[in-house]
């Protein structure tokens, strides 16, 4: 991890538990086609970039928001999960998403381009006016190993840590021992 990454929220650190981190909240969007790697990808990338202390979601949806949800497991990042609520009977998805938006602070939705339902919560989040990021992905026949379009050749004389930030589990455990021994 390069020295002007931000560094990532601990969860045990006693400014988290004293409420001195500024809570940021991120709402996750999305089809049910999509569930493969590079959503997870898109998702975690936004989550370290925005230090998000809490996700939201919706509970029952598969695709993007049951990758988030796996994501937020698999992380220890804290969820919150939006329920459809009958008594709204067929407005039911739409006031969950409603509800969404009414409590976060930024929005990934990761669209593929046929879902109405991604399309109608991309407009309610751009009626609100709170910033978003909006990826269009294409579904795959894969469910895994799906990797990104490849835009150029590989090749091994190319140092792609130009390219990217890299961040390997070696950087993952530097940065989660940094963040416990500062808690003592």
């Amino acid at each position: 991890m390069t020295n002007d990454s931000k560094q990532q929220i601990n969860f045990n650190s006693r400014d988290y538990l004293k409420g001195n981190i500024k809570p940021f909240k991120i709402g996750v969007f999305g089809s049910r086609t999509l569930k493969d790697e590079r959503i997870k990808t898109i998702i975690l990338e936004k989550i370290i970039e925005k230090n998000a202390t809490l996700i939201l979601t919706a509970q029952e949806p598969q695709g993007v928001c049951e990758v988030a949800q796996r994501v937020c497991k698999d992380y220890g990042y804290p969820l919150q999960l939006h329920f459809l609520n009958m008594m709204y009977l067929r407005g039911a998805f739409e006031q969950r998403s409603k509800e969404v938006v009414a409590e976060a602070d930024y929005f990934i939705i990761i669209h593929d381009g046929i879902s109405k339902g991604t399309l109608n919560e991309k407009i309610l989040v751009e009626q609100s006016g709170k910033p978003f990021q909006y990826e269009m992905v294409e579904p795959t026949k894969y469910n895994r190993s799906v990797g990104f379009n490849i835009k150029k050749d590989w090749d091994l004389r190319v140092d792609m840590s130009e390219e990217f930030d890299a961040f390997t589990m070696d950087d993952f455990v530097e940065e989660f021992n940094k963040d416990i021994n500062k808690g003592n």
